[in-house]
């Protein structure tokens, strides 16, 4: 009877390595040849913190025709999350997708692939407002009290609606909508608030108009703001001054609040509705002259004694 032989250890060993090279050799990716071109680009190259951004990379050999299939291309960036490898298709091209992940800043990205000199582009993460503009619906607001819609319109440092911007609308007077809560834009790059204004709101308003403003923040601690006037419509407050002249009398209408009609009434039967008259009595004496002033929310009358002396 035959005993079977046992393998020498070393033939063993050797059979062993052989296999393993075999398939090391079947996992291992083709290498771009020294001197291979890479180029690289972003699409889009701006992206909001929680956006992303496809990256792009050729890569060719030195005599212009695509590096092998399946060659690796390596993948880095300064902020963000990238893949750290991905392997180029038939036309030598590779794709990769950047997400932002939240960072604030200038992602640099750079691609490289055996011996070729690495490529880089820049990627801004998170996008900074520059302006904010506020548009109030009416601009007019009656000491009676009444409600306005606000606008803020956000655009970046290229001109671009920013959409997700953070908009804090305020007011001297009145409560608004949002309580002073944050707002986000949309993809136009718009916010909306309401505010409402209450009679007694205007009591601590001293001229004839108050302010609206809209703060927008951004990742980079910057601060955009911006403000704009509402006027108030008020209730005139009718006054005059005169001056004499012999038997001629010049008035001057010096209401407060803006006024739309006037009426005067001079005391001795005659009227004028222009804002500054004029009128010549027939005799000398005292004449007890009414002036009324008008505007959208009504009215106001005033009356002094005008002495007339003829001299």
């Amino acid at each position: 009877m035959n005993t079977p032989r046992k393998p020498h250890p070393l033939v063993l060993i050797a059979s062993l390595l052989v296999v393993a090279l075999s398939t090391a050799c079947d996992d291992t990716s083709p290498v771009a040849p020294k001197d291979s071109l890479i180029t690289i680009s972003a699409n889009p190259d701006r992206i909001p913190s929680d956006g992303s951004s496809e990256i792009r990379v050729v890569a060719l050999r030195p005599n212009g025709l695509p590096v092998s299939a399946g060659t690796l291309v390596r993948l880095t960036s300064t902020l963000g999350l990238i893949p750290s490898a991905v392997g180029v298709d038939e036309n030598g091209e590779a794709l990769a997708t950047l997400e932002a992940n939240g960072e604030f800043g200038t992602a640099k990205v750079t691609a490289s692939a055996g011996g070729s000199e690495a490529a880089t582009v820049d990627v801004q993460l998170g996008l900074s407002p520059t302006s904010v503009t506020v548009q109030v619906t009416p601009n007019r607001l009656p000491e009676t009290g009444g409600e306005a819609d606000l606008l803020a319109i956000v655009r970046d440092d290229r001109g671009q609606p920013m959409d997700k911007a953070e908009v804090n609308f305020r007011a001297d007077i009145g409560t608004l909508d949002s309580g002073g809560g944050l707002i986000p834009t949309g993809p136009d790059g718009t916010a909306t608030d309401r505010l409402h204004v209450a009679p007694g709101d205007f009591d601590a308003v001293s001229g004839d108009s108050f302010e609206v403003g809209a703060d927008v923040g951004s990742g980079d601690g910057k601060l955009v703001t911006t403000n704009v006037e509402v006027q108030i419509q008020r209730l005139p407050r009718a006054d005059f001054t005169f001056s004499t002249r012999n038997l001629l009398v010049t008035f001057e209408d010096t209401t407060d609040g803006r006024t739309t009609t006037w009426l005067w009434d001079f005391g001795d039967s005659n009227t004028s509705t222009r804002q500054n008259p004029t009128h010549t009595y027939a005799a000398p004496g005292t004449y007890a002259v009414t002036f009324r002033a008008t505007n959208s929310l009504g009215s106001d009358e005033v009356t002094k004694f005008v002495q007339v002396t003829g001299q």
